[in-house]
């Protein structure tokens, strides 16, 4: 018996867009919605993101093929802890909170059964503008040439890993592994760090005299630079990593440093030369996530009626097939 039942729990931009590819009527799976705000559910529903919204997590997840783990890092315990129990023994159980390390280890700590993988999108450079993470940025477009890091449990079988590769390419994003820790470290510096960077520019402006009138003239620069601190769990997720939060840090301040110092003395041509440098390499790493041509693996077509006859496999009980 092949996938036919996808639960999402919490509901976010990346969720949402999710559920907009699955519910194409070709691939002919039912999507549910969770999210502890119900009206956030009926929403997804009204949308048609969602066959139908659940209020009930435990029931929902008890009928899932795959179970879509959307839910802020500070709450992962909490949910796996809740779901642990009724996961089926043939359930895949993608999570894509931001703590991939800690998260393996409540899920081998609380899920009884099922087979579980750690998943975290990279998107394209065409999306990665858009600071927006609510139902109304959901678009089924938004995998498009991406990246999907896939960082799968020990005891996860062969063929639960293959069905997150395959759901991967349904979406249209390459698989790319990589050990969870790793990738902890690495969201330090490219989530962490600039949501820290943020506050801080954020509250340096809102404390300065004239902020009430700057607050009138704050454009595109001052909302995409401070658009990280709304990322949720910010402070908990640098705690959760200290050591590689206070590295990151450290390099931020000593590279505000560096172009303080060379302002300070005067030193426009290398101050303006460094500029123009970052930028071309700002620029240079845009173009290359444009050509997404860094895959490990060979990209392959993902045809949505050939990528659903793999979806999932066979691994239910014999009983049940």
């Amino acid at each position: 018996m092949r996938a036919q039942t996808v639960v999402l729990v919490g509901l976010n931009r990346v969720s949402a867009s999710m559920g907009l590819v699955l519910r194409r009527p070709e691939l002919k799976l039912r999507v549910l919605g969770f999210d502890r705000d119900e009206q956030l559910g009926k929403e997804a529903q009204q949308r048609g993101i969602v066959d139908e919204s659940r209020w009930n997590l435990i029931s929902a997840v008890a009928e899932a093929d795959i179970v879509v783990l959307a839910v802020p890092a500070s709450d992962l315990e909490q949910t796996l802890r809740q779901i642990g129990q009724d996961v089926q023994a043939h359930t895949l159980v993608l999570d894509s909170s931001a703590s991939k390390g800690q998260g393996q280890k409540w899920a081998e700590a609380y899920l009884r059964q099922g087979h579980y993988v750690g998943v975290r999108p990279a998107l394209a450079a065409s999306a990665l503008a858009d600071g927006r993470t609510g139902l109304e940025a959901a678009t089924p477009d938004l995998f498009r040439q991406s990246v999907m890091c896939l960082m799968p449990a020990a005891q996860a079988e062969e063929k639960a890993v293959e069905t997150a590769v395959n759901l991967g390419l349904l979406l249209g994003a390459q698989p790319y592994f990589l050990n969870p820790d790793e990738y902890d470290s690495l969201e330090q510096g490219l989530e962490t760090a600039p949501g820290l960077l943020a506050a801080a520019l954020f509250r340096a402006v809102s404390q300065a005299a004239g902020w009430r009138d700057m607050l009138r003239f704050a454009g595109p620069e001052f909302a995409l630079s401070t658009a990280a601190l709304q990322q949720p769990d910010l402070g908990y997720l640098a705690a959760q990593n200290k050591t590689a939060a206070l590295r990151w840090l450290d390099s931020l301040m000593g590279e505000l440093r560096a172009l303080r110092r060379q302002l300070y003395e005067g030193e426009t041509e290398v101050l303006t030369a460094t500029l123009e440098q970052l930028a071309a390499a700002r620029a240079e790493w845009l173009q290359q996530r444009a050509r997404n041509d860094w895959q490990e693996l060979p990209i392959e077509s993902a045809d949505p009626l050939t990528i659903r006859e793999r979806l999932l496999g066979s691994r239910r009980p014999q009983k049940d097939r």
